[in-house]
């Protein structure tokens, strides 16, 4: 094993990492977003962010990981940090540099690994985006793209610490401020309710019904839901979620729904759900919208055929219950988020759906809340909930879904936007 050096900036660079406050805080949401982000893409079983201190490095978010640190001469990111692309090893135990590291002889087994460094407030690198397995494997020229524009949105993430310390400042001058921040307080509570307006009335009839609920963790959420029939036999519905919370978010979140339902992509585009992805990845790029990204599932649903064609852009499968008491039916894999990369392809596939089955599409806030003892319910504890909800007539399952959900977390407020459209097919 060969120990990171030290570069020749250590002092500005460890100046750099304790200017952020981050060291030793507790884990949040925005940076494991990152970490089981990077993980799903790549389809690695390792994923996390690091900090490299003096002597130790020191895990922010991780997945796959039962540790908080590690010595700093034992750590691949002491050795990442040392370049400003991603280092890639595609066998560890062919690395003279980690063949016999504490991590590849013993748990967890590390044969590959991938890191992009992460620059601080200062510009300096203090810390990582990695990825690991205990599979060898290999990165392309595009895998290594989106790695890195993983590690911008987690930078990105890292300078809002900086900010954070900024408005705790700004607080001790309140007084000053009461009038400004009513004024937005109205401002923001008008946007809230025109986002709540947007969304659609619900089917109660026909060969498609439909119910949902949508309730942002704050006033603004990142989330969208929508359907509208493109002819007397064909609907189209999806739902989205923008990364974060507030009113950027929300105004991309808003600018996407505004244009599925605009008729301004073409009816041939809206009948194709892999070319509308396409169409959206190349309408919304993150770098034009303040370096966001959302996920999406979207349906096409012919009554007549009973047809329904889909296609997924990093958002968890939809569950169908093809019937009450049968076991559910996973529809979609994550595949790449949109605005990511511009000319990512998606795929259209297809699914027949038997009359009485009922397809729910959710957002990532109803299966990543956590009871009081941490444990996270997770996609197949959510879909117990919506099997055991079925015994409910129309109209009523959501809202039982929602009761039992904040039965779990033993609270009624929910750390992220609750999105669930339930389609019911006659």
């Amino acid at each position: 094993m060969i120990a990171p050096i030290k570069p020749a900036n250590e002092h500005e660079r460890l100046a750099d990492l304790r200017a952020t406050e981050i060291l030793d805080t507790p884990s949040e949401r925005r940076f494991d977003r990152v970490v089981e982000l990077a993980r799903r893409a790549f389809g690695v079983s390792i994923g996390y962010i690091a900090m490299v201190d003096s002597d130790r490095q020191w895990f922010k978010a991780k997945c796959g990981l039962d540790r908080d640190e590690t010595g700093r001469d034992e750590s691949f990111c002491g050795h990442t940090i040392l370049q400003d692309e991603t280092l890639v090893v595609e066998d560890a135990t062919q690395d003279e540099r980690f063949f016999d590291n504490p991590m590849v002889t013993g748990e967890p087994y590390i044969r590959f690994y991938a890191g992009h460094p992460l620059r601080g407030p200062g510009g300096h690198n203090i810390g990582t985006l990695c990825l690991a397995d205990p599979e060898p494997r290999t990165l392309d020229e595009n895998e290594r793209n989106i790695l890195r524009v993983l590690a911008e949105q987690a930078e990105q993430e890292l300078a809002m610490v900086s900010v954070i310390a900024a408005q705790r400042e700004l607080l001790e001058t309140k007084n000053q401020l009461v009038a400004a921040r009513q004024k937005m307080a109205e401002e923001i509570a008008d946007a809230a309710d025109y986002v709540q307006s947007m969304l659609p009335e619900p089917i109660g009839h026909g060969p498609v019904r439909t119910d949902f609920r949508y309730i942002a963790s704050s006033q603004l959420g990142g989330d969208q839901l929508g359907y509208h029939w493109l002819d007397e036999q064909t609907l189209s519905f999806y739902l989205l979620d923008v990364s974060g919370h507030g009113i950027g978010p929300s105004l991309l979140g808003a600018s996407v729904h505004a244009l599925l339902n605009s008729g301004q992509l073409g009816d041939d585009v809206m009948r194709d759900p892999a070319r509308l992805l396409g169409a959206l990845n190349r309408a919304f790029p993150m770098e034009q919208h303040g370096n966001r990204f959302f996920t999406i599932w979207y349906g096409v649903y012919h009554t007549e055929s009973r047809r329904l064609r889909y296609a997924v852009a990093g958002h968890h499968p939809a569950l169908v219950f093809e019937s009450p008491g049968g076991p559910p039916r996973s529809l979609g894999e994550p595949g790449l988020m949109i605005g990511v990369l511009h000319d990512t392809e998606y795929v259209t596939l297809e699914h027949t759906m038997p009359t009485g089955s009922r397809l729910f599409l959710f957002s990532d806030g109803l299966f990543e809340l956590r009871n009081g003892d941490e444990t996270m319910l997770g996609l197949r504890g959510l879909a117990d909930v919506l099997h055991d909800a079925a015994r409910h007539p129309d109209g009523a399952r959501v809202d039982e879904v929602r009761r039992r959900l904040v039965d779990y977390q033993g609270h009624a407020e929910f750390d992220d936007d609750f999105s669930l459209l339930e389609l019911t097919f006659s």
